[in-house]
């Protein structure tokens, strides 16, 4: 699908950024900006920014900025022309496509080849399971306690001893053998020739949440290794933004997930009637499926295995669904190892108490950080509860959130608020700086890099504050002209913002789009974006806004001394000299806000 210009303007317009973010994220205003936790990388406080004036979030933390576009296509994984419709039927608009370029057609039609090959694949493999060929794939599944029904619901199969066999039903289509390669089935080599990548295996067809198949996980039958392969990223498949058992979940009743480790796991859960059970797919949770979780959901139950490597990832899951503002807790399967096996010998209602006394993520953490210490011991009792305390950061940001758990740190293991407020300064991560009450009453701070030599390119605050406040009101140029040009600025995207701004303003042709359009690559947008978002003031009377405006334009043009200070320039001197005495001017003056004016 394609969209005029005009067509995906008017979708920006009738979609407020705030309105679009605040809808995913949790925000709160604190100056100019929208403050809240970056869904796009696990952070503890807040560093993701959202910026009404120029319609634009950025992350301080992973640099990731955009548009209200940009952040549909990021969060929901989804292209371009898929992001502007869900915008569009947002707004209650009707979608009106234009002619596909050359290129965007054959892209598009490339994905929908794929994702086709990889549905005949799969309906290859459920039914190679039920002939002689799959007889050890369909006796392992019924060995582990599976109906044929399940086995259908989830397009079971086997991918044949050999695994030539797909390849030959495959060709028989017609894809070609370089298709065939690019969706992940297969492999080719000189010593081998084309050969299935998954033979021996017992085939776990991956279903994204438009019941198209986009990959596969294959275990493997008897000692091979790996035990469980999953198709490579491909252009349809990327294994950090999906979710095994997500496409029937999604549409189960349940104001919860239960997210397991595996794949046998989701399906034992789903026959017994838990059919909210999900899996990530063959490798560690990650910050994206914690995102794509907390579109519709905000709790989340962990049924991960009992050993040593299940309560690791069972600690950093809990904290990465904390990050996103999900309430995870974790069921207890002892004896068991999994879920697969809990419920194997101990039937559905006794997993549904488990379920139901399922412990709070917080205080399961908590509860592990106390087993490491011998808390008879006072050394060892006080960095237990300086860990502990300092677990406390997690909820970073949700001020409400993190005052009940202090409350139940108080009320459960006897501490004093007094303990855990001096235990909280202590344990205060470097991105969270303690601030006075008085600071804080202006614009959040991102945080701040570790201090060093000022570099060559490095703005400083008030070159930012100045952009932000001309790009947001471009009429406040016609007074900073008279003191400064984008040459002055430091060298850098600072003074390439400056150059490119201050040109349009002068033709009369300034928006915003306009300006991060003209940037040529990626980066300098990204770090355009958190520079024009940074500080813009937030003064309410006209004699404030021009005494800000005048500190601003000083502090500016006392960077450019240090610029000119630093440069080769054989008339550095006397343009220092000038720039002071202008600096002195204006100090004891006022801003000229017109060419009679010679204050």
């Amino acid at each position: 699908m394609r969209f005029s210009d005009e067509f995906i303007e008017e979708v920006k317009a009738r979609n407020d950024i705030l309105d679009v973010v605040g809808s995913y994220v949790p925000l709160k205003k604190k100056g100019n900006n929208y403050w809240g936790l970056c869904p796009f990388h696990n952070e503890k406080t807040p560093s993701f920014s959202v910026y009404p004036p120029k319609q634009m979030y950025h992350c301080f933390g992973c640099g990731e900025s955009g548009n209200s576009i940009s952040f549909v296509m990021k969060y929901e994984n989804v292209t371009f022309p898929e992001a502007v419709k869900i915008l569009a039927e947002r707004a209650g608009m009707e979608v009106v496509e234009t002619e596909e370029t050359g290129a965007e057609k054959a892209k598009r039609a490339r994905s929908e080849i794929l994702r086709q090959i990889n549905s005949d694949a799969a309906l290859f493999f459920m039914n190679n399971l039920y002939t002689p060929h799959g007889e050890r794939g369909l006796k392992y599944l019924k060995d582990r306690g599976l109906t044929d029904e399940t086995i259908r619901h989830f397009g079971l199969g086997f991918a044949g001893n050999n695994g030539r066999e797909v390849i030959d039903a495959l060709r028989k289509k017609g894809y070609s053998d370089e298709m065939i390669i690019a969706s992940g089935i297969a492999s080719n080599s000189e010593s081998r020739g084309m050969s299935c990548t998954f033979f021996g295996r017992v085939m776990f067809p991956i279903i994204n949440t438009d019941k198209k198949v986009i990959g596969f996980g294959g275990r493997v039958l008897g000692s091979g290794e790996p035990k469980y392969l999953n198709t490579s990223e491909t252009v349809i498949f990327d294994k950090r933004r999906n979710l095994y058992g997500y496409n029937f979940a999604k549409r189960a009743r349940k104001k919860y997930y239960i997210l397991c480790e595996g794949y046998m796991d989701v399906i034992s859960m789903h026959q017994a009637g838990f059919d909210s059970a999900i899996a990530s797919l063959g490798t560690a949770f990650t910050d994206e499926q914690a995102a794509m979780i907390k579109r519709d959901r905000c709790e989340v139950y962990l049924a991960y295995d009992m050993d040593e490597a299940g309560e690791k990832a069972a600690l950093k899951a809990v904290r990465m669904l904390t990050a996103v503002g999900i309430t995870p807790r974790r069921i207890n399967l002892r004896p068991c190892k999994d879920p697969d096996e809990f419920i194997s010998k101990n039937g559905r209602e006794e997993f549904e108490k488990r379920l139901e006394n399922a412990e709070n993520g917080f205080i399961y953490i908590e509860d592990r950080v106390r087993d490491r210490y011998d808390l008879d011991d006072p050394e060892e009792r006080y960095k237990c509860e300086k860990e502990i305390v300092e677990n406390l950061w997690m909820f970073a940001g949700d001020e409400v959130r993190m005052n009940s758990y202090i409350g139940e740190i108080v009320k459960r293991f006897g501490y004093t608020f007094s303990e855990v407020s001096k235990l909280l300064d202590e344990t205060r991560p470097r991105e969270y700086p303690k601030v006075s009450a008085e600071s804080t009453k202006g614009a959040y701070s991102p945080p701040k890099k570790a201090a060093g030599r000022k570099k060559e390119n490095e703005w400083i605050p008030a070159e930012s504050s100045l952009l932000t406040w001309i790009t947001d009101e471009p009429e406040v140029y016609r007074v900073v002209k008279k003191y400064i040009k984008a040459e002055d600025f430091s060298p850098g995207p600072c003074r390439i913002i400056a150059e490119k701004a201050f040109e349009m303003i002068e033709n009369g042709t300034y928006s915003n789009t306009g300006l991060f359009e003209s940037f040529d690559d990626e980066e300098l947008t990204n770090t355009a974006m958190g520079i024009l978002q940074n500080s813009a003031p937030d003064i309410d009377t006209a004699e404030k806004r021009l005494a800000m405006l005048k500190d601003l334009i000083i502090k500016v043009m006392e960077r450019k001394c240090e610029i000119i200070g630093s440069s080769d320039d054989p008339e550095k001197d006397m343009k220092i000299y000038m720039t002071r005495l202008e600096i002195d001017r204006l100090k004891s003056g006022k801003l000229r806000l017109n060419d009679e004016e010679d204050t």
